[in-house]
């Protein structure tokens, strides 16, 4: 069955990543959270110059007490990071991080412990796109583009990179963004097809499957390319789990307005047979990936007009809107998790 087989994979990760040497030899000053953060999420803020290198950054559930975690974009070898990812101890996290004014997909996994200040690359000279950390720690789920292909494939491994195993390993299929969900059993992921066949009638558009092939969203393109990015218009992207593990929220692109950026809406489906997904925030505004915890929902939404990012918090009926953070968008806001 599909989740025993990720849960094999992950013991066998677990497993391996607990031997050999220590392969964290590089240090970048950082700190861990501190015990009232409950937010984590990566932006320019840190410096009043807009379009600066993203730091990752800390707040109370509340929007309060914000807290700055790393300094690597004044290091001699500065980083940008574009992803995180914590890891159940609060301390440490998986970052996908680039470097100020690289080329267009050169993005590598770096895992950072922040009370230790100590960071190492994960897998060198690969590009990763996504990241995340299983709830009891014991391993990765992250997409990274293969050389065979130049589409992106799903994999885990142990936090050290040890004994990595590719989970889809297909011809041509992009599998993206998968989440893991709280039991460690089975993962969320964005999946695109780009050769039309018998069980790909809508190559190009993404849908939201679970491991293994379990279609949870279904549905045509309905409009055109947005640019710099592997979606069209109606496409779904960037699932992820309720704490308990029975529902899903994810975006929609819905036009490819607002500068560039697009437009989406953030949608639940619950993991039922026949479940339908329903809007809970829409309009034409930017909305990042969602992040789901006990506290509600979490994104991040840019109007391109005015300038203006908003770090929202919402309940998961849609109600409760809660503007946690307000920034210029040149900060470039983003990638908001709920710490453990």
């Amino acid at each position: 069955m599909p989740r025993r087989a990720l849960v094999a994979l992950a013991l066998l990760a677990s497993a391996c990543g607990q031997s050999g040497g220590n392969p964290f030899s590089a240090s970048s000053p950082s700190r861990a959270p501190s015990p009232s953060a409950s937010i984590l999420f990566v932006s320019g803020s840190w410096t009043n110059e807009v379009g600066r290198p993203r730091e990752l950054l800390a707040l109370a559930a509340d929007g309060s007490g914000f807290e700055q975690l790393t300094n690597c974009a004044r290091a001699s070898q500065p980083c940008d990071i574009l992803q995180v990812a914590p890891s159940p101890d609060r301390n440490r996290v998986v970052a996908v991080r680039t470097t100020p004014d690289a080329e267009a997909g050169a993005q590598v996994l770096f895992f950072m412990d922040l009370a230790r200040s100590v960071e190492s690359v994960i897998f060198a000279r690969r590009r990763v796109e996504f990241a995340d950390w299983s709830r009891d720690g014991s391993f990765l789920l992250y997409s990274s583009v293969t050389g065979q292909t130049g589409n992106e494939d799903m994999f885990t491994a142990g936090p050290d990179g040890t004994n990595e195993q590719n989970l889809t390993d297909s011809l041509n299929v992009r599998e993206r963004s998968g989440r893991i969900d709280p039991s460690g059993r089975t993962a969320a992921f964005e999946r695109v097809c780009t050769v039309q066949s018998d069980t790909c009638p809508n190559p190009g558009v993404s849908h939201v499957f679970l491991f293994r092939e379990t279609p949870i969203t279904t549905g045509p393109a309905t409009g055109p390319e947005l640019p710099d990015t592997p979606y069209v218009v109606g496409s779904d992207a960037s699932p992820t789990f309720s704490p308990d593990g029975t529902s899903l929220v994810f975006r929609r692109l819905t036009g490819t307005g607002n500068g560039g950026l697009g437009t989406w809406d953030l949608m639940v489906v619950a993991l039922a047979a026949g479940a339908t997904p329903r809007t809970l925030v829409t309009g034409p505004l930017f909305r990042g990936a969602p992040d789901w915890g006990l506290g509600g929902i979490l994104y991040v939404e840019t109007d391109a007009a005015s300038n203006r990012s908003e770090l929202v918090k919402i309940l998961p009926d849609g109600s409760g809107r809660t503007v946690l953070r307000t920034e210029n968008s040149g900060f470039r806001m983003g990638s908001p998790r709920w710490l453990p």
